[in-house]
C-alpha cells in the first residue's frame, strides 16, 4: 500500500520525530549535535524553514518546525542526508542512519503546539544527571528561558504569544502541564486527532521496528475512542472520521478493536498513553 502523502503548505507547524536505524545512536557526542544543529540552521537557509522547539537524545530526535513556504520533506531529506554523510565519513561507518520516513504530525491548534512543545522539552528529564529542564543543553529550553542566546533558525515567538510573552508562565506550564489562559483546553476533534497521531508515533519511535506501518494503529485508537466515549463533544466528528459504511460496519470496527486491545499489548500501551496526555475534562462523558 503507498504511504499517504503529507500535508504541508504555507506556513504549516509540524511536530517531526525520528530515530536511529534499529535503535542505533545518531549522536555520538556533543560535536554531532552541533553539527545536527548546523543542518537546522542549513534547511532554514535553503527552504526558510524555522525551528520552534527542539531536542536531540541520543537515538532520537524531536523538533517542532513552521514551513513558511512548505517543503517539509525537501528541507527533511536535505538534512537526514547530510546529516547521514557526516556521520557515515566520521565514524567510518555506512547505510541508512536513520529508520526509514520520519513521523510529521501537522499541527493545528494552540493546544497541540503547546503539548508537543512541553512534551520536546521534558524528553531528557529522565537522564542520569538531569534535575531540570535547563541542565539539559541539547534543547531550545533554555533559549525560551533567556539563558542562551537563540540562533538565528530558532524561533520563540509563536510559542510564547499563547503565554503573552510572560516567559514565568512558559516555565510554570513546563512544569505542571497546566494551559496557558490564551489557548483553551483541548476539547474538539483535531485536538484529539493530532493526540491519537502523537501517542501512536511516539510509540513507534521508541517501541515500534523499521518496517511496519502505523495507520492501523492510528484507526484502532479512534475507533476505541468512538466506542468507549460516546457522549464526548468530538464524538460525531470522530464517527465521519471513522467513515463507517453502515451501522452493522460500525459494529464490526469496534468488536475487532476491542479484541486487538485485549490481546496485543501496543493497542493496551498506546491507549494508556494516549488518556494520559489529555485533561480529564477532555475524555469526559
Amino acid at each position: 500500500m503507498p504511504r499517504p502523502h503529507r500535508i504541508d503548505f504555507e506556513g504549516a507547524v509540524h511536530h517531526v520525530m525520528n530515530r536511529g536505524v534499529n535503535h542505533q545512536a545518531i549522536f555520538f557526542d556533543d560535536a554531532d549535535r552541533v553539527e545536527f544543529g548546523r543542518r537546522l540552521a542549513d534547511i532554514h537557509g535553503h527552504f526558510g524553514v524555522e525551528t520552534l522547539a527542539y531536542c536531540l537524545m541520543g537515538n532520537h530526535y524531536h523538533l517542532l518546525l513552521r514551513t513558511p513556504t512548505g517543503g517539509l520533506s525537501a528541507a527533511m531529506h536535505r538534512l537526514a542526508s547530510l546529516y547521514s554523510r557526516h556521520m557515515n565519513d566520521r565514524v567510518s561507518r555506512d547505510g541508512p542512519l536513520f529508520r526509514s520516513r520520519f513521523h510529521s504530525i501537522l499541527v493545528t491548534t494552540d493546544a497541540y503546539l503547546l503539548t508537543a512543545t512541553r512534551y520536546i522539552h521534558r524528553n531528557p528529564i529522565d537522564l542520569q544527571g538531569v534535575k531540570s529542564f535547563s541542565d539539559y543543553r541539547w534543547s531550545s529550553y533554555r533559549t525560551y528561558i533567556g539563558e542562551r542566546r537563540p540562533p538565528n533558525f530558532v524561533k520563540t515567538g509563536l510559542v510564547l504569544d499563547c503565554f503573552d510573552q510572560d516567559v514565568a508562565t512558559f516555565a510554570r506550564f513546563h512544569d505542571i502541564g497546566s494551559v496557558a489562559p490564551t489557548c483553551g483546553s483541548p476539547s474538539n476533534a483535531v485536538d484529539i486527532m493530532q493526540t491519537v497521531k502523537f501517542a501512536v508515533a511516539e510509540d513507534d519511535l521508541l517501541n515500534g521496528d523499521d518496517t511496519s506501518s502505523t495507520a492501523w494503529l492510528e484507526r484502532t485508537l479512534t475507533v476505541l475512542l468512538v466506542d468507549e466515549f460516546p457522549d464526548a463533544p468530538w464524538h460525531a466528528a470522530l464517527v465521519s472520521q471513522c467513515s463507517f459504511a453502515s451501522p452493522n460496519a460500525r459494529r464490526m470496527a469496534i468488536s475487532r478493536a476491542r479484541h486487538r486491545q485485549s490481546t496485543d499489548p501496543t493497542i493496551a500501551r498506546i491507549v494508556a498513553r494516549f488518556e494520559s496526555l489529555l485533561p480529564n475534562s477532555t475524555l469526559a462523558a
